[in-house]
């Protein structure tokens, strides 16, 4: 392929691209995650961006083997939980935009990955048919699909076999390359459902019949867990865990009641899944994109270091620097997404010795400032009560990250801080899905993967937004 047709598969050209990001018909999170053509500085002389190159390659996708099958895996895989949505939608509602969907799957192939993966709670069910229309005109053996069993649901056996046959129906398919247990948090909610309803013999049986050619599960649980899955007589084809290097040495953080012995870091996991010859696929990779929003001193720290780099492209690096890694998942829901993350892993130059330092002492200075670990997974929404819990969240981290939150009275900044913090939190968060509607009732509680005490955090931010009123 030449130069000038590699630079029209980009879908515009150098000076469209300019004005499209000019425009800003990216969005705040899309433009703080991807790539740029030129540079463009933040308040503290740094940007979150990388350079673009010119020429994005197609045939330079790094690869690993299924040790199970001998088959070649991109690197990149495509997570399907946050795919583009019509013009106006919720992001997470069922409204998925289809001509979308196609352009991004097309582009995705056609640069070398091969895995996608999705999941029957994905845009209310529409993520699995959407990327079953994406995939219909491909040979079967040009892709892989992933997609797993709702656990978080409770199903019951018949319950389980129907959703199985909806899937390969919406995904139009006849088998599924990788299936997952989905969201494993607990031994008690795992014996019940998939040993005690039969679940997971129903799945080996499917395997069997080859309609599950890998079965695995992913994992958001306790090292108790971990250990009672590992040891049962039963190999697993693959695991999927949340690793990234926040996690890699501390875990997601556990609810006050559990053991912290209980915590669960990624490289525990990884080192334990390496053991057992098990193959890994990521998600989380870049922590629900709070590893994209870090904070300016840490930006500063790796913007130094590496500036045409973006900071995403760290995260992925570090995961994917990983021998035992078969796929990392990235969530992208814009043209861009896609395209910065196919130069990162085409080819992946792993973290030499000095980059892991340089990444060390960044993450020190981001662990420096207080932050919800909320990945905006949206898993404990809807809220009976109307909290956007995900937005109150995340316009708290922006501020805190950004160095801009009100500190106390005596600052010669407080005032224009205190008026910030409050303007933002209203644009960002409707005056009825603010954190003063929560009532601690405690719902969403069990549903958040990461073990966010959510009703602490809400009553804290209120108190705080409260606080700020107050003052004068």
């Amino acid at each position: 392929m030449d130069d000038k047709k590699q630079k029209n598969d980009k879908g515009m050209s150098r000076r469209n691209m300019l004005k499209w990001l000019a425009a800003g018909t990216i969005s705040a999170v899309a433009g703080s995650y991807g790539w740029r053509r030129t540079m463009s500085c933040g308040k503290d002389g740094y940007s979150t961006a990388g350079v673009m190159p010119e020429i994005i390659p197609t045939d330079k996708m790094t690869y690993r083997t299924d040790p199970h099958t001998g088959k070649k895996v991109s690197l990149l895989g495509y997570g399907l939980m946050r795919l583009p949505v019509k013009e106006g939608a919720n992001p997470n509602s069922d409204e998925v935009d289809q001509d979308m969907v196609n352009k991004l799957v097309d582009y995705a192939i056609a640069h070398g990955i091969n895995y996608f993966d999705t999941a029957h709670p994905y845009h209310k069910g529409m993520s699995q048919i959407a990327i079953g229309k994406a995939l219909k005109k491909y040979p079967r053996d040009k892709f892989f699909l992933a997609t797993k069993m709702p656990t978080p649901h409770m199903p019951t056996l018949e319950q389980a076999k129907e959703i199985f046959e909806k899937q390969l129906r919406d995904c139009q398919v006849e088998y599924f390359d990788y299936y997952l247990l989905h969201n494993l948090q607990t031994i008690e909610v795992y014996k019940e459902i998939y040993e005690n309803r039969g679940i997971l013999h129903y799945l080996l049986e499917q395997k069997r019949k080859g309609r599950i050619r890998n079965l695995g599960f992913s994992f958001h649980g306790t090292r108790s867990l971990m250990e009672y899955l590992l040891n049962l007589d039963l190999q697993w084809d693959f695991v999927q865990i949340q690793c990234n290097y926040h996690d890699w040495d501390r875990g997601a953080e556990l609810p006050a009641w559990m053991q912290q012995s209980e915590r669960v870091p990624a490289r525990w996991m990884y080192e334990k899944l390496t053991e057992k010859q098990i193959p890994i696929t990521v998600m989380e990779p870049l922590l629900g994109g709070r590893l994209t929003r870090l904070s300016r001193s840490a930006i500063a720290i790796l913007k130094q270091a590496a500036p045409e780099q973006s900071i995403a492209s760290w995260a992925f690096r570090f995961v994917g620097s990983l021998p035992n890694i078969l796929c990392v998942l990235s969530g992208m829901t814009y043209m861009e997404n896609l395209q910065e993350n196919i130069c990162t892993f085409s080819p992946l130059q792993p973290l030499s010795e000095e980059e892991h330092k340089v990444l060390d002492k960044a993450l020190d200075v981001f662990l420096g400032n207080r932050t919800v670990p909320c990945t905006g997974c949206q898993y404990c929404t809807p809220c009976p009560y109307g909290v956007d819990i995900p937005a109150v969240f995340a316009h708290y981290n922006k501020c805190v990250n950004e160095e801009q939150m009100p500190k106390d009275r005596m600052d010669e900044d407080y005032r224009r801080a205190r008026r910030r913090f409050l303007i933002g939190y209203d644009r960002s968060v409707p005056e009825l899905q603010q954190a003063n509607r929560c009532i601690q009732c405690g719902q969403c509680v069990s549903k958040c993967p990461q073990w966010i005490n959510i009703p602490k955090e809400m009553q804290k931010i209120d108190r705080f937004v409260e606080k700020l009123k107050l003052e004068k």
